[in-house]
C-alpha cells in the first residue's frame, strides 16, 4: 500500500459510512410512506404488510449497527493517520497532508454555481500555486510511514 492510498482510507470509509446513511433515511421515507394505508376499510391485508414492514425495520436496524462499527473504525484510522502526518518535519507538509486527507480540500478552489459561492481550495488557504502544492504534497508522501498492518493487508 502507498503512502497515498492509506492516508486516502479515511475518506473512503466515511463515503461508505456517508452512503449507508442515505440508505438509511431512503428506507425510512419509504417505511413512512407504506405505513400509510389508503385501502378500503374491508381489506385485510396486515400480516403480509407488517412482515415487510418488520423486516424493514431489521435492515434499518442492521444498517444503523454497520454505520455505527464503520464510524468507529473511521476514528481510529483518521486517529493513527494524523499520527503519521504529525510526524511529518516541515510544518508546509503537514499543513498540505492534513487539509488534503483530514479535511479532504480540493487541491484549487471552485465556484460552486449551486449555493452561488467560491469554495477555496489548498491553494488559496496556502497561498502556494497549484504546482508548488502538488510539489509540497509529492515531497510530503515520502516522508509518510505506513503502519506495517496496513502494508500487508494490500
Amino acid at each position: 500500500m502507498t503512502a497515498k492510498e492509506y492516508l486516502q482510507n479515511a475518506y473512503k470509509i466515511e463515503r461508505r459510512v456517508k452512503i449507508i446513511e442515505n440508505k438509511v433515511k431512503k428506507l425510512r421515507s419509504q417505511l413512512e410512506y407504506a405505513g400509510i394505508s389508503y385501502e378500503s376499510a374491508g381489506a385485510s391485508h396486515g400480516s403480509c404488510n407488517g412482515d415487510k414492514m418488520s423486516s424493514t425495520i431489521e435492515r434499518i436496524a442492521e444498517y444503523e449497527r454497520r454505520q455505527q462499527e464503520l464510524a468507529l473504525i473511521l476514528i481510529d484510522k483518521r486517529l493513527q493517520i494524523e499520527q503519521s502526518i504529525d510526524a511529518v518535519a516541515d510544518a508546509d507538509q503537514r499543513e498540505v497532508l492534513e487539509r488534503r486527507y483530514l479535511f479532504y480540500q480540493r487541491w484549487v478552489g471552485k465556484f460552486d454555481k449551486e449555493n452561488g459561492e467560491y469554495i477555496m481550495g489548498i491553494t488559496d488557504y496556502m497561498n502556494y500555486s497549484e504546482r508548488t502544492i502538488y510539489k509540497i504534497h509529492g515531497e510530503a508522501l515520502k516522508h509518510i510511514i505506513v503502519p506495517k498492518e496496513c502494508s500487508e493487508m494490500q
